[in-house]
């Protein structure tokens, strides 16, 4: 029995190590069939990894204060930041990225949006929608950008003391 039990605990963890160690494989495909995109990628597949969603960011410092009243450029940047620093605390950056969702008050700014998009992102680009809205949850936000990001599995810690394991 004791040997079973031995033999099943090695495939378990043989198993668990093998998917630990799949690489995330990611496809950016841009069908001849649709019109070419601009600032997007039309389809995005992934196998593997482990996805990471973060929620709709905005403006707002670490103290919750809005940064850049009436300036956009100042609004989309320090959303940018926050988008940095979510994807950070879920393992991720924006290379990880796979799925963009941004929400404007304003269509006629996408330009700057693109240019300072282009300063923490490059190609290829994920696959991304922006939706003009009439208004955000506040009239003084110009936007709100939330992701979705896919990274690579981290190998599970291995506990090599047994009453170290808590549950």
């Amino acid at each position: 029995m004791p040997s079973a039990l031995t033999a099943l605990l090695l495939l378990l963890a043989s198993g668990a190590a093998f998917c630990a160690d799949q690489a995330v494989n990611v496809q950016h495909i841009n069908p001849s069939t649709l019109s070419a995109p601009h600032g997007y990628t039309h389809v995005v597949t992934v196998d593997g990894g482990r996805t990471v969603y973060i929620a709709g960011q905005v403006p707002f410092d670490k103290s919750g204060k809005l940064v850049g009243s009436g300036n956009f450029a100042a609004q989309v940047r320090q959303t940018f930041e926050n988008l940095k620093a979510a994807l950070a605390a879920g393992g991720a950056n924006f290379s990880n990225v796979v799925d963009m969702t941004t929400y404007v008050a304003d269509m006629s700014q996408i330009d700057t949006y693109r240019k300072i998009r282009g300063e923490y992102m490059t190609d290829p680009l994920p696959a991304a929608s922006m939706v003009e809205v009439k208004a955000l949850f506040r009239p003084d936000v110009m936007l709100e950008i939330s992701v979705v990001a896919v990274v690579p599995v981290a190998p599970s810690p291995q506990v090599t003391d047994a009453s170290a394991y808590k549950p």
